[in-house]
């Protein structure tokens, strides 16, 4: 059971992941440099603890099918009415024709766009990041650290969410209010144009939190990967 595996920070609104939304997250987000700065700072920050820190960036945490599915509803209903609105002689064959065309249009433009967001709840979307971290901490490997002191954070740009774990072992000597402030940082980075500014910050203050509680033994080994975990979909993917 997760819950007895690791306990992850809370808010009122989703209360297991720190979690909060930026509304300028894009595809975009972050260059090959800025990953590469980014692993080598995890990197740096382990050096000093035997924690583990991930940093995972997602397109979306789901498919969504169901709000583009919505949303060409929508546009079909939009496209008859257009239809029948018009002062001509209406024949049942084009309005079905109108349907049929402004479906598939829809569906395929909202199926590529973020405006289906629109037909997805705040709720929904709160639940299915949270889920994408927990499946996240345990696909990266973090739930086998040594002293359950590993740390995730999850980007997801559709969502426009920033999630942070913490297993049992470190969120027992920090709380929440710590991963608020990792959060935070990079919440504001991102806001300011300056993401990767905002996430080295941010696993430099986790590793600094580590380092006090965890120290770097002398039989310590670097358990997982420090390279980011990037599973956004590329442009030439197939």
């Amino acid at each position: 059971m997760a819950a007895e595996v690791l306990q992850a920070t809370g808010n009122s609104r989703c209360p297991e992941p720190t979690e909060k939304r930026e509304p300028a997250m894009a595809k975009s987000l972050l260059t090959e440099s800025d990953k590469r700065a980014i692993a080598e700072v995890i990197q740096k920050a382990e050096t000093s603890t035997s924690g583990e820190i991930v940093f995972s960036l997602t397109d979306a945490a789901a498919k969504y099918r169901h709000a583009t599915l919505q949303a060409a509803l929508a546009g079909m209903v939009i496209g008859a009415a257009t239809y029948l609105a018009l002062p001509l002689n209406h024949s049942i064959s084009l309005l079905l024709w109108i349907e049929l065309i402004s479906f598939a249009g829809f569906y395929a433009l909202f199926s590529k766009l973020a405006w289906r967001r629109w037909f997805i709840s705040s709720a929904e979307m709160d639940a299915r990041v949270r889920d994408a971290a927990f499946t996240e901490f345990y696909a990266s490997g973090l739930y086998r650290t040594r002293d359950s002191n590993g740390v995730l954070i999850l980007l997801s740009c559709f969502e426009k969410r920033v999630v942070v774990l913490g297993d049992k072992g470190i969120h027992q000597k920090l709380g929440d209010h710590h991963w608020d402030e990792v959060r935070d940082l990079i919440i504001e980075g991102i806001r300011s144009g300056k993401a990767r500014e905002g996430i080295c910050a941010a696993v430099d203050s986790c590793g600094q939190a580590l380092a006090q509680h965890f120290p770097r033994s002398h039989d310590d080994v670097n358990e997982l990967s420090d390279s980011v975990i990037d599973r956004r979909m590329r442009p030439d993917a197939p």
